[in-house]
């Protein structure tokens, strides 16, 4: 093998292993988990629920339940933009991370649709007590794959009804507003919205760093899902004329491998269907070349 194909190969498979080992998540979910940015489509065999070997050798017994990724909106919500969030400090010392609730909206719109047509909250139950205002909520959504309508648990939110400037008391006109946010709040918190803050993940600045890395490319135009599904179609015309390894090197070092590095950060199958087309070439290339020396000889 020359050193041009060496160099190309070697490319290639260290583009896999880079891929096979970012498919292990920070939070410890494995490839098989959604990633942050994309639903993963339905796996096929066993995985969706047909029998395995055990289950064919049961003979009469009932079919295996389906299996399903039960952690899916929990992944596809959970990494918070630290765009959106600031610190606090309430009396007593207490700190936090405040997150902005229009973020949240977004977020919720995003992955269901629009308010009242996607997703949407209704207020279950009200009361005032010691000066404050107590509001209980729930929220509502549409199951991206089945459309079936779920609802979060109840949750309540409490704000006081005064505020207190320059040692006066003045009444809150925002407080029933603030009282429906703090629930709404803790309702989406269920379904994993946000929930790298409340898990003390924000604490830690790498993870912040990351997450950062994470918005600005998903803000990027050419890393937008259509942007990502042309530039797969390019490659895929690209590598279906290529010839040789030198050919496919000059593909990869055209800028591909710089762009499925971007690409990784906001869609992780899209960056693995890539680099296996790649790893698929390399292959049928190797193989026609072996073939072509056996006969030659």
């Amino acid at each position: 093998m020359s050193k041009t194909d060496q160099g190309v190969v070697a490319d290639i498979e260290t583009a896999e292993s880079s891929m096979a080992e970012s498919s292990v998540m920070e939070s410890g979910v494995t490839e098989s988990s959604v990633t942050e940015a994309a639903p993963v489509e339905p796996k096929s065999g066993a995985g969706r629920g047909s029998q395995g070997s055990k289950g064919a050798a049961a003979g009469n017994r009932a079919e295996d339940p389906q299996r399903i990724d039960t952690m899916f909106l929990w992944n596809r919500l959970k990494r918070t933009d630290p765009k959106a969030t600031k610190p606090f400090t309430r009396s007593g010392g207490f700190r936090g991370t405040q997150i902005d609730p229009t973020w949240r909206f977004q977020m919720m719109t995003e992955v269901f649709g629009p308010i009242g047509k996607g997703w949407g909250y209704e207020q279950v139950d009200w009361t005032i007590a010691e000066r404050m205002i107590f509001i209980c909520a729930r929220v509502w959504y549409l199951d991206p794959e089945t459309r079936e309508k779920c609802f979060t648990g109840p949750q309540w939110g409490g704000t006081e009804m005064v505020r207190r400037r320059n040692g006066m008391e003045m009444p809150d006109d925002e407080c029933f507003k603030m009282s429906m946010t703090d629930a709404v709040g803790k309702c989406l918190l269920q379904i994993g919205l946000a929930a790298d803050v409340y898990m003390g993940q924000f604490d830690d600045s790498k993870y912040r760093e990351e997450s950062e890395a994470f918005y600005a490319a998903k803000s990027n135009p050419d890393l937008q899902p259509a942007a990502v599904e042309a530039f797969e179609a390019e490659v895929k015309r690209r590598l279906g004329i290529c010839l040789d390894l030198d050919d496919l090197e000059e593909v990869w070092r055209s800028g591909v491998g710089t762009r499925l590095r971007e690409i990784g950060a906001v869609d992780r199958a899209a960056q693995h269907r890539i680099t296996g087309l790649f790893a698929q070439k390399k292959a049928e290339i190797l193989k026609r070349e072996e073939e072509d020396g056996r006969e030659a000889a």
